[in-house]
C-alpha cells in the first residue's frame, strides 16, 4: 500500500497509522515491563489470561488460540514461565491428549506486581490519550475486526 493510496482512502490511512502505532505501543509496553518486572509483554499476556481464568487454568489449545501463538511458540513461552515457577503444566484427565497451563502462587504474585506498573503505563500511553467516546468507538471497531478474523479463521 502506497502513501498516496492512504491519502485518498481514510480507511487505508487508518490502517497505516494502526500498524505503525500498535507496533510502537507493544515495543514500549514490552520495554517497560522488562524494566519494571523482568517479564516480557508475552509473559504478561499469558499470566493475565491465566489470572483471569477459572481456577487460574486454561487448556493449552485455548491459550494458543487467544494469544495467536503457534504450538511451538506457546510451548517455548510456557517452558520459560515454568522455569520461573510462575506456572505449571497439568495433564487433561478428561481426554489424556491435552494439557493445561496453571498459574502458580508465585505466578499470581508476579502478575499482580507487574499489573500495577503495567496499568500505569497503559493509562499514560493509551487511556489518557482517548476520550470515553473514542474508547467506545475503538471497542466497537476492534470487536468487529476480531469477529471478522474469527470468521475468516473458521472458514479457512
Amino acid at each position: 500500500m502506497t502513501s498516496s493510496a492512504a491519502q485518498h482512502d481514510p480507511r487505508r490511512a487508518a490502517w497505516q497509522v494502526f500498524i505503525e502505532t500498535s507496533a510502537r505501543l507493544q515495543t514500549v509496553l514490552d520495554d517497560d515491563l522488562k524494566a519494571g518486572s523482568g517479564m516480557s509483554l508475552a509473559d504478561y499476556q499469558v499470566l493475565m489470561l491465566l489470572h483471569d481464568a477459572p481456577d487460574h487454568r486454561l487448556r493449552m489449545r485455548e491459550l494458543s488460540d487467544r494469544l495467536v501463538f503457534s504450538t511451538s511458540r506457546l510451548s517455548y513461552q510456557i517452558d520459560t514461565l515454568v522455569r520461573r515457577d510462575w506456572l505449571c503444566r497439568e495433564r487433561a484427565d478428561e481426554d489424556r491428549r491435552g494439557s493445561y497451563a496453571v498459574l502458580t502462587a508465585c505466578g499470581v504474585t508476579a502478575f499482580r506486581a507487574a499489573a500495577r506498573d503495567h496499568a500505569r503505563c497503559v493509562d499514560e500511553l493509551f487511556v489518557e490519550a482517548i476520550s470515553d467516546a473514542d474508547g467506545r468507538a475503538l471497542l466497537d471497531i476492534m470487536t468487529r475486526l476480531s469477529g471478522r478474523l474469527t470468521d475468516a479463521r473458521a472458514h479457512s
